[in-house]
Formats: structure tokens, sequence, C-alpha cells
């Protein structure tokens, strides 16, 4: 049937996608272009008399939206000319060659976004489909309103797929792993749902769809989606789908699920739904990237200023779910021209999609507001700025509770709001400290203009807080704990105090603390000390006090962070003075270690060995493994782990075959009875099975790769050498005999430890987690040989982890690898 149509057309789909990089968005018949860019398709007509001239008789025609028509402009009819407009929709001649013409065709730099019908109308009136394709914003386009100059940056922010997302603390920024996975393939079709049921465009469909040309109105519209997810409750932002948000790594599982509508529309914490913003974003071709605002203030754009409650003991209190300053706050940043503003605020835009309170009765979420505009105060921006500014700017007030039950101010010297803000640095995994383009310095002219520019137009009524503040405290106090501590240790605490008045001064110090979720909110008290003593005028006195393991390994919560908290009040005094300082502790776990090659080549096995050593005096035990990574791994895979004894070492390889050529990232995460989740991740750059692909520097890296693994079996190790012998088949339900032997060819005596350890082959000869190990210490003179019987017993190993089925015999691989004491361990 397809050799009587009147024209045949090919769209070039992998030359167009290479052109417009988006190859690793689309599938071998999928489409996707960036608009005010052109692309090429060839068409063969049935008549092959045909002259160019012949060609202006045709018209293309492209289509989008619910009711196409030509007067708002998502009908488009153009003719094929030898010259092309950039500023609207058209088509040239470019070629042809044996009847095949090639048309080379130009989208308007301002296009809708969105998918597209092309199709054609010959001489005779007949009008023929040509294909589909999807329309996507262009940063690489000067027209375009998200033209990004920087190539390196276009690189970062809109085609990297792995980024960094920054938690914790000020003090203690922690990593987290995120894949962003904006190019997998159905992707697309989530971020057009994100549109399509928006309540706005669902009321009025195609009054919204022409302004989805608009970068502001896309990022409001999928920014408001997002948001509605968790406007049952703005503060407590834990999954309702029985998965805690630190397990989480990707935005890839979330979007499926709630694209197929299997959970329930709440899914983690803030940052998770920055970092579905941002997949979202990047995938439609906006530049974006994540950010993180430390001691982030909430709420307070009404009156800029906080109160912070305290007990009498010293304990943080909340007087409602508001009363907090969040330990960090995570939003966008999404780059664009904005055209509707002064030239001063094109760049990059805050774009918050944590629910906030309804914005014009109507939007969730805050932004786009220019960064600029924030730093400046103009907060005046019908974008939210009032909501962002009063994140990193707001006073506060520490009150604590006497014996009588009234709050009284206490000298403190409690945190700046918004005193760090970060992102993940261009073109690697280093914090990039942006606070400077937010807010001028703390304490600057600048800073005090704008402060007072923002309250004149923020505050019902104008009030300077700071003209309440109390003299200087007559006693000074600091805590000087570190701020990171190893988890499984004691917590020392350290504080420092003088007395600056001119009296003696008796005094009670109360140190105490509490564990504390992200959002500010506090659990209650679970540990405290008190110290009586006096103070001389001008004498300094250092206090000390310490937090057994066994006092806060229940009360942690994932975030792993315990506030300090210092309270020193004059000894039956109520109405003597109060200082108060405080400090928040990160419990630093142990890392995970992955060992792998930095460089492999596609479709060729690799293994990576992934390391935990437990410091706990407790067996970890319910071990289990997650590894993923896109191009590396199908799917997600799921390891359980043998028990890992106190001081011991949990050893667990993975295998697998890379098939994507690029830089890929493996993703493990491990959970655990006693440690919680620990979460690592290792680069690696695969290269194609063809070497003729490689250019010379990935030849280079490929021979130091080489040479350095020569290196290491050349070493000293070398002289070491151990085999294993068994026997090749062994009836189902029996114990495996194994003979170990190891030989000393040095000179020198050894001490070296072998570790033993099985595990099952499936059909692809790819391993599972080995499911027994055992290890033992030898101690060998030079030139001597050890040798040694080992036992695998049925009972206890692999009959209960694998049972054979339909008769068929089972592969076990057994592996063993030495190690010589406070060296590395190397598989052999």
């Amino acid at each position: 049937m397809k050799q009587d149509l009147p024209v045949r057309c090919n769209l070039q789909v992998f030359k167009n996608n290479s052109a417009h990089r988006t190859s690793a968005l689309s599938k071998a018949t999928s489409l996707f272009l960036r608009r005010g860019q052109e692309f090429t398709i060839t068409l063969k007509f049935q008549d092959q008399t045909l002259r160019q001239e012949d060609l202006t008789k045709f018209t293309l025609i492209t289509t989008t939206g619910p009711n196409p028509c030509k007067l708002n402009r998502t009908k488009n009819n153009f003719k094929i000319t030898s010259l092309c407009d950039r500023k609207t929709w058209s088509a040239r001649v470019v070629d042809c060659v044996q009847g095949v013409w090639k048309i080379s065709i130009t989208s308007p730099a301002d296009a809708i976004i969105g998918y597209y019908l092309i199709s054609i109308r010959i001489s005779n009136g007949i009008v023929e489909d040509l294909g589909e394709f999807m329309m996507l914003f262009n940063p690489w386009c000067k027209d375009d309103h998200v033209y990004l100059h920087n190539e390196t940056e276009r690189q970062e922010f809109v085609l990297s797929e792995d980024s960094i997302i920054y938690l914790g603390t000020e003090s203690s920024a922690q990593p987290h792993p995120w894949h962003f996975g904006q190019f997998e393939e159905d992707i697309p079709n989530i971020c057009l749902k994100f549109l399509n049921m928006s309540p706005r465009y669902q009321a009025e469909p195609e009054k919204h769809y022409l302004r989805r040309n608009d970068p502001i109105y896309i990022t409001q519209e999928i920014g408001d989606m997002i948001g509605r997810w968790d406007e049952t409750d703005r503060v407590n932002f834990m999954c309702k789908n029985g998965r805690l948000s630190y397990t989480l790594v990707s935005s890839v599982p979330i979007l499926r699920l709630w694209f197929r509508g299997e959970t329930e529309s709440a899914y983690g914490h803030h940052w998770v739904f920055a970092a579905i913003l941002c997949t979202v974003l990047r995938c439609l071709g906006i530049p974006a990237r994540v950010v993180t605002n430390y001691n982030s203030a909430y709420n307070t754009e009404q009156t800029l200023h906080k109160e912070i409650y305290y007990d009498k003991n010293g304990a943080r209190i909340h007087r409602s779910r508001n009363d907090s300053i969040w330990h960090y706050h995570i939003w966008n940043e999404c780059w664009m021209k904005r055209r509707d503003l002064i030239q001063e605020y094109s760049g990059w835009q805050v774009l918050d999609a944590t629910a906030q309170l309804k914005y014009s009765g109507a939007l969730y979420c805050s932004g786009p507001v220019p960064v600029r505009a924030i730093k400046e105060g103009h907060v005046e921006l019908n974008y939210d700025g009032k909501t962002i500014f009063s994140k990193v700017h707001t006073d506060t007030t520490v009150l604590v509770r006497d014996s009588k039950g009234h709050f009284r101010k206490a000298y403190s010297k409690i945190r700046y709001v918004g005193d760090g803000i970060s992102t993940k640095s261009v073109g690697s995994d280093v914090q990039d400290d942006i606070t400077l383009h937010y807010k001028y310095p703390k304490g600057s002219k600048e800073e005090y203009e704008v402060v007072k520019r923002a309250k004149q137009l923020m505050l019902p009524t104008p009030q300077d807080i700071n003209g309440n503040l109390m003299s200087i405290s007559p006693v000074v106090m600091s805590i000087n704990s570190r701020n990171e501590q190893v988890y499984g240790e004691d917590i020392s605490v350290s504080v420092t105090m003088s007395n600056v008045s001119g009296e003696k001064k008796a005094l009670e110090l109360v140190l105490s603390a509490q564990s504390v979720h992200d959002f500010g909110i506090t659990r209650p008290q679970f540990w405290s000390e008190k110290f009586h003593f006096h103070l001389s005028s001008g004498e300094e006195r250092n206090v000390s006090g310490r937090i057994n393991y066994s006092a806060y390994k229940k009360e942690l919560l994932d975030n792993n962070l315990i506030r300090i908290n210092a309270l020193v009040k004059e000894q039956k005094q109520d109405n003597g003075c109060y200082a108060l300082a405080d400090q928040d502790v990160t419990l630093c776990k142990p890392s995970l270690v992955i060992q792998m090659p930095k460089v492999a080549v596609q479709f060729q096995t690799i293994t990576a060995m992934v390391t935990l050593h437990n410091p706990l005096k407790e067996t970890l035990s319910k071990c289990i493994i997650k590894a993923s990574g896109k191009g590396l791994l199908h799917r997600e895979k799921i390891y359980r782990c043998m028990d890992v004894l106190p001081g011991d070492n949990l050893l667990c390889p993975l295998t697998f075959i890379p098939t994507q050529v690029a830089e890929c990232r493996l993703y493990v995460q491990l959970q655990s009875n006693k440690l919680g989740i620990i979460n690592g991740f290792h680069g690696l750059e695969v290269l194609s099975s063809d070497v003729q692909e490689w250019s010379t520097y990935h030849l280079e890296q490929f021979h130091k790769c080489a040479e350095d693994k020569s290196r290491d079996e050349a070493s000293d190790d070398s002289l070491l050498s151990l085999g294993i012998q068994t026997s090749d088949t062994v009836l189902f339900g029996r114990d495996i005999p194994i003979i170990l032997k190891v030989s000393n060819y040095s000179q020198i005596k050894k001490e070296v430890c072998v570790f033993l350890y099985a595990q099952y082959l499936d059909d692809n000869g790819i391993g599972c987690p080995c499911f027994w190990k055992e290890q033992s210490k030898l101690s060998l003179q030079a030139k001597e040989d050890a040798r040694g019987g080992v036992t695998v017993p049925a009972r206890h190993s692999y009959r209960q982890h694998h049972k054979p089925t339909g008769g068929e015999p089972r592969q076990l691989c057994y592996n063993s690898f030495r190690k010589r004491p406070y060296t590395q361990e190397k598989v052999i």
C-alpha cells in the first residue's frame, strides 16, 4: 500500500536527534526537536519527473494543540522554497539525489512546546501525514528565551542526568547522589501530563495551550502541579507510600509511579520535589539546577522575624508547627531571559515547588522570581518574591520559659538565617557557595539598605526589630564541639563560658540534646546534664559532657542530626540573665567503598566490589544492597548479604554489563538494622565496543587503566599465590569440600588474611550475591606453602538459598582474595 502513496517521508530521526542533542531521549522512531533550529526530512514523490520549482506548489503543515488554528499559530502552513525564515515556520530544498528530495525545515524560536503532526498538501489537494515530533525549548538558540551562552553550563544544566543534592547543615553538608533521568524514554509524556492535568488548562485548554511557548508559564504550571502533591501537609513531607525520602536516589521511579497512578500523591521531602522539578524542566529544555538554603526561615513573610522558644531545661519547644527554622530548604533555579521585566532580572530565577499558600488563589509554587531581585530587596514583583526573601532574611529572638511559666528574652548567638546557599559546581561534585548571589555580606551597608527597603514593602506596620535588643550579655558562651562525630562512638560536648561583667556570678548550666527533623521541629529531650559553679569577674571556664552511644542510637532520625543546647542562667533568680547557645552535630556513618575501573567497554562484563567496615560493637544484620545505574543495570538489583560482625567488613561483588556508551554512574545503597541507609556512587566512562570510535584520549585512558592493573599485579603481593581445588560436580544436598593452597614465593615472612566466598552464577554468567564466606589468618615463612581444607555445608548455605528446578544443574562460583594487614583488598 505504501508504494501507492503520492509521497513517502523519512523524518531522519537519528540524524535530527543527534543534531538537536536529543539522542539520549529518543527511541529509534521518535523525533525530538529543539525550537529555532533547522531539521531535515527527505521526500520521495511517486511522480519522478518533479523539478525544484514544482515543489513550490506543495504546502507543508504543522499542527499542535486541542484545536489547531491558523489564527493562534497552532496550525502553520508554509511553502517549500529555496530560502528559510528563522522567525516563522519555513522549508527550503537542500538537495535531490535519485528522486529523493532533502528538505530543511526551520521552526520559530518561540514555538509552542509539545507534540506536533507534520503533513503535506500536494497539488491535487490531497493531504498526506508525514509523521510526528515533539518540540522542546532550545538553550542553544540565541533567540530562545532560555538561551544559555556557555556550552559547559548547557551540558551541566540541560544534558547532565546525574548530580549531587546537598543536605545536612551549613557546617556539615551531606552530599546525596541523585539521578534526574530526564532522558528516560517515557519522561516526555509524563512532563506533558503535568501540563495537561493542570486545573487551569483543563478549565480553558485552548487558552492555556497557547501559553506553552513561554518558559515563565511552563515553570509555574509544572511547579504548581508538583507542589500540589503535598498540599495536605505542608510541614511533614514524609512519604505516604512507605518509602523514606533518604532511600530515594532517582526521579524516574517516582514519576513513573505517579504516571501510572499507583501511589498517593505525596512522595517525600522538599528536596525530592526540587529534584523532580529539575528533571521535568531539563527534559523540556529549560536549564535548571537544585539549590540548598541552610537555616531557612518558614512562614515569616508577614514579619521577617521568628521567635525561638526554650523551656527552663534548655529544650527547644514549639508553640505551633510553623514555629521552626529549617536546617535547610531546597528549591530550584531555572535560567531564562525576562522580557517581562528589566534586563537586569534575566538569568537565574528561583522556583520553589514545595507547596505554599495559594498564590492569587490559583498557584501553589513560588516564582520564578529573579535571584537579582532577591538580592536587591525588590520584593514587589508578582512572583512571590516576598516568600523567597523571607527565607534568607529573617531576624530571630530567643525566649526561655522561667520557673513561673513566663518567657524571657535570652542572650543568644543563634544561627544566622540563610547563612549558606549552595549548589553543585559545574563539572564536578564540589559544593559551590552562591550566598553572595542572594544577599550582600552580613553587616554591610548594602545589606542594611536592602533589608530596610524590603521591610517597607512587606511589613504591614514597618518596625525596627533590632531596636529592642538588650545590652551585652554578662556571660559569653560558646559550644566548641566538633560538628561531625563518628556514629557508634560517644559524643563529646565542650562549652566555654566567660564572665564579662564586673561582679561574681553564681550560675547554673544545663547541657541537653534533642534529635531534630530537617524542617526544624525537635523531638523530646533525651539527654541532659546540670552544672553549678561560680564565675568571678573576667573568669573563663570550660565544661565538658558526654553523650553515650546507647543514649542516642535509638533517638536518631534519618538525617543523623542531634542538636546540642547549652543554657546558662543565674541560680535561683528568675529575673537574672539567660544565655543560650546551640550546635548541630552530624553523626557520620561509615562510607560505602566502591572499587571498580574508571573506564569500561560496552557489552563487556565488569565487576564492582562494594565494601563497608562495621565500626560498631554490634553485628549488622538484615543487610540489603540495592544497585542501579542507567546504562549499567537494566533495572534496580537487590542483593541480600550476610551479617557483618563487629569490626568486620561487608564484601559484595556486583557484576554487570554496560550497554550505553556514555559517562555513567553506579548507585549503591546499603540498608541494615543498625546503620540504617547509606548511599554511595561511583562514576564510570563506558567506551564503544568498536575501538575505531575511540578518541585519542579514550585510548590513553584505557591503556592507563590497563597499566595500573598490571602494576598492581606486579607488586610485591604477586609473590603470594593461592589456588582452589574442588569437584566439578557435587550431588545436591551434599556438603562441598574445598582445598585451599596458599604459597609465599618471596624472601621474607608474610602475614596474610585469606577470604573465601561462594556465589551463584545465573544463565548469563553473572554472579549473584555471595551466600557463604570464611576467612583465615596465616603466617607464612619465606618460600613456604600452606594447605587447608574447607567445607561448604549444604544445611546452612547453598541448599536453602537456591534450589534446583526442572532437574537442571546449577553452577556455583568460588572466589578468594587475600589481604595483607593494613592494605587495600584486591580481587584475584
